[in-house]
């Protein structure tokens, strides 16, 4: 014979099927963690200025390289300026001041400063790159964009930048 739970004849245990006080706890003290660490990722942008301005100069200078190659009769160059307020990365045709430009880029400074080869930069500055899509200066040239977080960048003499220090 079967009989329901909960009738008057019959007294059945219920089971807890809830969370302990001491779970709930853990769980918003592991949030709170969680909210603390990562607020400081989403307070301020200036932890990512250097890391895009960094690539930035890696793609447009890949991109140069990109068409130094493809248009074997036109000279390439790679125009690198800052103002107060951004850093701007031009491909160019020719000339910074007359070419036609091909790709612009900015990159926002966010009291962040860049130095070229150790020494401050010194805006604008103009890399050619030849038929062979190399530097036409034929030296490495390095990069730092000092920030909140310092990023590295090798423009090297075959015209292919990079993140980190040159290679000899």
């Amino acid at each position: 014979m079967h009989k329901e739970c909960g009738s008057i004849t019959e007294y059945c245990a219920v089971k807890n099927a809830g969370f302990t006080m001491i779970e709930l706890i853990m769980v918003m003290v592991v949030l709170g963690i969680l909210s603390v660490s990562a607020s400081s990722l989403f307070s301020s942008k200036s932890n990512y200025v250097t890391f895009i301005a960094k690539d930035q100069l890696i793609s447009m200078s890949l991109l140069a390289q990109q068409s130094a190659l493809a248009q074997q009769q036109v000279v390439i160059v790679l125009c690198v300026s800052q103002t107060s307020d951004d850093w701007v990365f031009e491909v160019r045709e020719s000339s910074c001041s007359t070419g036609d430009v091909f790709v612009e880029s900015t990159a926002e400074r966010e009291s962040a400063t860049l130095l070229q080869d150790a020494l401050p930069f010194v805006s604008p500055q103009t890399f050619t790159y030849n038929n062979a899509a190399s530097l036409s200066g034929g030296n490495n040239i390095q990069f730092l964009f000092v920030g909140d977080s310092d990023r590295e960048v090798c423009l090297s003499s075959t015209g292919f930048a990079y993140s980190g220090v040159c290679q000899l």
